[in-house]
């Protein structure tokens, strides 16, 4: 009776260790069974003892199993959440260079040639990172930060590529010149931007040029020659809200508004835009209006644009065309041509056309022409210019593009207005006193250009 008695106290105990232990799991049922029925065979419990402690350790092991379901739902759940906050938040390195061999004729002042290694050829050369947080399925937040620089000599910078040392320097100094900026973006309500950006003339001047708006023999010398590319106020702009309506019917309206910096006034230096793009099938369209005023303490609009292009595709060719009206109401006279560099602000009618061949999908075919119309009275059609330039491109890859281009500038008897084929260029030959400065002259320029762009 003794010893039955202490089986009978045992039991309770035993059991208790056996669901306890890690163990559990495996004796809590087909083997805790038979240890139960072995125990009431031999007399030490009864059938109802039996009955109540089986299911006292079913009970048990149901409660086990479903802590350990909570467990490992719970640790789902994390893992999903990490795996979601690494989802919405993103980082982006990117950039590209182009680099290559430049030959051209009556580059400065003093009518010097120059060759040697060229700086951002074709498109500017940048680098960059983006931040982007997913705040929801339609809204997301976007932060830029983009940079000039120079592949010749490292420069860092506002205009390092083109000048080969940036003009960064000083209080104030413009680092990150290309763009620093933070865009709100909703595929439901368009996108805004706020910061120093780019603006929709940015846009167009690539898309409705041929040859993609390049430095070399593309339209941006020819439109920073007539007043509708700058970096301040017309193609980028400091202080700018811009906002981009989504596309309705193939249409998509652009507004922009840049804000001056004079102390205690806000108009001097403020320029806005309005414009937009129509896509309908192989063709597209775009009109832009601008209403700038150059320079921080310009308290008159001196340089206002309007934009019309359109292009047209056809299989594997591209045509294009447009015209620019830019016109100078501040001045009388309609301003001056610079004798120096190219800087716009002037009146001046502006004509392009051009196509894009594709050979196949690596090889492609461009060509170009310009011509710009002197609508000033104070040199009376003396500054009027025209540009041809063509070239070839091999895509070989994706990030790889190796190109050939030509480009040819004719000018007027007596011009004064100083113009380049390569925009933002001073040669690495004009370094010094008798040099001439930049590639600017009032002469015919002829040129080659050869290299590659790789983008990353």
């Amino acid at each position: 009776m003794k010893l039955q008695s202490l089986f009978r106290l045992s039991v309770p105990t035993l059991l208790g260790a056996l669901l306890l232990t890690p163990q559990a799991s495996a004796l809590a049922g087909d083997d805790v069974r038979v240890l139960l029925e072995i125990l009431m065979e031999k007399g030490i419990i009864t059938q109802e003892e039996f009955d109540q402690k089986l299911k006292k350790v079913r009970e048990a092991e149901e409660i086990r199993t479903f802590n350990e379901s909570q467990d490992i739902r719970r640790a789902n759940r994390e893992i999903d959440k990490r795996a979601e906050d690494e989802r919405k938040f993103k980082t982006q390195f990117y950039g590209q260079v182009s680099s290559g061999y430049y030959s051209a004729s009556n580059m400065t002042s003093n009518l010097n040639d120059a060759s040697g290694m060229s700086d951002q050829p074709k498109s500017n050369n940048r680098v960059g990172v983006k931040f982007t947080r997913e705040i929801d399925k339609d809204l997301s937040a976007v932060v830029t930060l983009e940079s000039n620089f120079s592949l010749r000599t490292g420069a860092f910078g506002k205009d390092a590529a083109g000048y080969g040392s940036a003009t960064n320097s000083g209080l104030g100094g413009a680092l990150l010149d290309r763009e620093a900026s933070v865009r709100v973006i909703s595929g439901t309500y368009g996108t805004l931007l706020i910061g120093r950006g780019p603006t929709l003339q940015n846009d167009l001047g690539s898309a409705f040029d041929a040859r993609s708006n390049w430095n070399f023999g593309g339209l941006k010398p020819v439109a920073r020659y007539a007043g509708f590319h700058s970096g301040s106020g017309v193609n980028r702009a400091d202080k700018l809200i811009r906002y981009s309506a989504p596309a309705f019917n193939g249409f998509t309206a652009d507004m922009a508004v840049a804000f001056g910096g004079t102390q205690g006034l806000d108009e001097p230096g403020r320029s806005h835009q309005f414009g937009g793009r129509y896509k309908n099938g192989e063709f597209e369209a775009a009109y832009n209006h601008i209403e700038a005023r150059i320079g921080s303490n310009q308290a008159e609009v001196n340089n206002r644009v309007d934009f019309l292009a359109a292009k047209y595709t056809w299989n594997a060719l591209t045509l294009n065309a447009g015209y620019v009206m830019s016109r100078n109401p501040s001045s009388t006279s309609g301003g001056s041509f610079d004798t120096t560099k190219t800087s716009g602000k002037v009146n001046a009618d502006t004509w392009f056309a051009g196509g894009l061949f594709r050979f196949s999908p690596t090889l492609s075919w461009n060509g170009g022409w310009y011509q710009v119309k002197d609508k000033t009275t104070t040199s009376a059609g003396m500054n009027d210019l025209r540009m041809l330039a063509t070239g070839l491109t091999w895509s070989p890859y994706k990030e790889w593009d190796l190109f050939v281009d030509y480009a040819r500038a004719t000018r007027e008897n007596g011009a004064t207005g100083a113009f380049t084929i390569y925009d933002k260029w001073v040669p690495d030959t004009s370094i010094g006193a008798a040099s001439g400065g930049y590639s600017e002259s009032t002469r015919n320029q002829s040129g080659i250009s050869v290299g590659a762009q790789y983008k990353f």
